[in-house]
């Protein structure tokens, strides 16, 4: 008897360790850098199209440097309310993110990538050209 619970207690802590480590999002897949001949935003206060190398660059490291979350996406835009789409052109190709706002916080969201928490003044960034 005492084996069998010391057995049932093994299993309990290693279900609830495994359902404690949930998954983080995937990195962002992005065009190099380089390639990016535009950004094309929209949803915003305008519609702007930027195609300053220095705000791509920059804009593209802040964008590298949002964190991962446990968040899935799981649908072509976000659940969300109201979102900003930036589009990043390459050579006829478009990768899309969205940023939005949720319970005060700011993700940024790739359709069935992942889900990326980002700081709030990402999109200034964009709007300073």
């Amino acid at each position: 008897m005492k084996k069998f619970t010391c057995y049932i207690l093994f299993i309990l802590i290693f279900t609830i360790y495994l359902s404690g480590c949930e998954k983080k999002a995937n990195p962002i897949e992005l065009p190099l850098i380089d390639d990016i001949t535009s950004i094309e935003i929209a949803g915003g206060i305008k519609d702007t199209i930027i195609t300053n190398e220095e705000i791509i660059a920059s804009f593209i490291q802040k964008v590298i440097e949002a964190k991962p979350t446990s968040k899935q996406s799981l649908q072509d835009v976000p659940n969300a309310l109201e979102y900003t789409r930036v589009d990043f052109v390459s050579d006829g190709n478009i990768t899309s993110i969205f940023i939005y706002k949720e319970n005060s916080k700011w993700y940024i969201e790739q359709s069935y990538q992942g889900i990326y928490e980002i700081d709030e003044n990402i999109l200034m960034l964009l709007n300073d050209d």
